[in-house]
């Protein structure tokens, strides 16, 4: 009995160490044949273009893939797709490939999809993070119309941008004839960066989406740009026209004009306002019209600025007195005036300069004897005379009396030198 019941015990042995070496033989052959995958690799792409997730599996043998999207959905299983996504599709190029491909993808499809493989006792899983980027677009209507002020008040131009990462707004003038380097102020209201332009200041770059134009001048008029960028080659704009509306200011070139009669002469001027108005020429409260006796001509020299000339024909007496150019708008008027008289030129003097004595020298053998002098030249009887006007002009008496007195002064003083000079040689001739 003692004998039996070690044989049995004896086989149990050899039967529970027999199974256990077929279950650590079946162990290593399901470890060897685990599915591995290949090193997982992130995808970045632009919302609107298509984003491909890769999955590469070694040793699947019998185990199923399938692709999980964020919010926990089963897009494949294998073979089949799923999802009823008309955007994703599988792309197997080898055996080893389970990829999918995302068309036209969104910024909602970001996050980390799953590649799942059926393991037990617990799922092989695979994740890939999928980033996108949202190029930066400028929100709100467009509006096509000019922002249209009056000088001296304030304007506020809001540029606002959806994008991921959250997009950058600067704004740009697009003036080059201007000096935009130039400061301003930041100031914080009802939870938003505002910059203020100081009065009659222009800048080329500011950031913030907002900006403000305080005591706005008609120098601050023109195209206001805003961009938004967060990186991408690709940025968003918008152009806003500002218009600053002023009233007329008149400024004439020539306030006074001498004119000699039956000659042409041209008068002009130059209105600048916003909106440009009416620039005309009166005479005696009537307006001027193109006719032989006048000719108009306006010049364009800018968005808000004309010069208008005004050509007068063989002036008369009756031609003489005040023109005023008159200018005019919607927000006011302003005028500037021009005097034209007529000019005649001075008449010079007839008659020729009074003669001064002539000197005499005394000597003691020879009574007097007239020294000679060169005889003054009448300036008006030089062909190359030039005329000035009575203001300017010198009279011959203003211009010869010190000259002759100075001349006369020195022919005195020769005529006593030489006559010393005589009386010593006679003297010494005597002895």
């Amino acid at each position: 009995m003692k004998i039996k019941i070690e044989l049995k015990l004896s086989r149990f042995i050899w039967l529970f160490d027999s199974l256990l070496k077929v279950l650590l033989a079946l162990e290593d052959v399901a470890v060897y044949t685990q599915p591995v995958f290949e090193d997982p690799s992130n995808v970045t792409a632009i919302a609107g273009n298509n984003a491909k997730l890769q999955c590469k599996v070694h040793h699947l043998e019998n185990y199923t893939v399938a692709w999980v999207n964020p919010r926990g959905t089963i897009l494949t299983r294998g073979y089949l797709k799923i999802t009823d996504d008309t955007r994703i599709s599988t792309d197997r190029n080898v055996d080893e490939d389970w990829n999918i491909i995302i068309r036209n993808i969104s910024f909602e499809d970001r996050g980390f999809y799953n590649c799942v493989i059926n393991t037990a006792p617990f799922p092989s899983v695979n994740r890939v993070h999928l980033h996108v980027i949202v190029p930066p677009r400028i929100i709100g209507r467009v509006v096509h119309a000019p922002v249209v002020v009056r000088e001296g008040e304030t304007v506020t131009l809001v540029c606002n941008a959806t994008g991921y990462p959250l997009p950058k707004i600067h704004w740009f003038r697009d003036r080059t004839t201007n000096d935009f380097k130039q400061a301003f102020d930041t100031v914080w209201r009802d939870g938003l960066w505002y910059k203020l332009l100081k009065s009659g200041i222009n800048v080329t770059d500011l950031p913030g989406d907002t900006l403000v134009i305080r005591n706005i001048t008609r120098h601050c008029a023109g195209e206001y740009q805003c961009r938004a960028n967060n990186g991408l080659s690709k940025e968003d704009t918008r152009v806003f026209k500002v218009e600053v509306h002023f009233a007329p200011e008149v400024n004439m070139l020539i306030p006074r004009l001498g004119i000699t009669l039956g000659s042409e002469t041209v008068l002009e001027c130059s209105c600048s306002s916003s909106p440009i108005g009416v620039c005309v020429w009166k005479k005696d409260g009537r307006d001027l019209r193109i006719s032989g006796k006048y000719e108009l001509n306006p010049y364009n020299e800018g968005r808000e600025t004309i010069t208008l000339g005004l050509t007068i024909s063989h002036i008369q007496e009756e031609d003489l007195g005040r023109y005023e150019c008159h200018a005019q708008n919607e927000l006011g008027q302003d005028s500037g005036y021009t005097d034209l008289y007529e000019y005649r030129p001075p008449v010079p003097p007839t008659h020729a300069p009074t003669a001064r004595p002539t000197p005499r020298l005394i000597t003691p053998d020879s009574g007097y004897r007239p020294v000679p002098t060169k005889t003054q030249k009448n300036i008006f009887d030089d062909e190359n005379f030039v005329f000035f006007r009575p203001s300017t002009i010198k009279t011959p008496a203003s211009k010869y009396s010190s000259e002759s007195r100075s001349s006369s002064l020195g022919v005195a003083f020769c005529t006593l030198v030489i006559g010393f000079i005589g009386l010593h040689f006679f003297t010494s001739l005597s002895l």
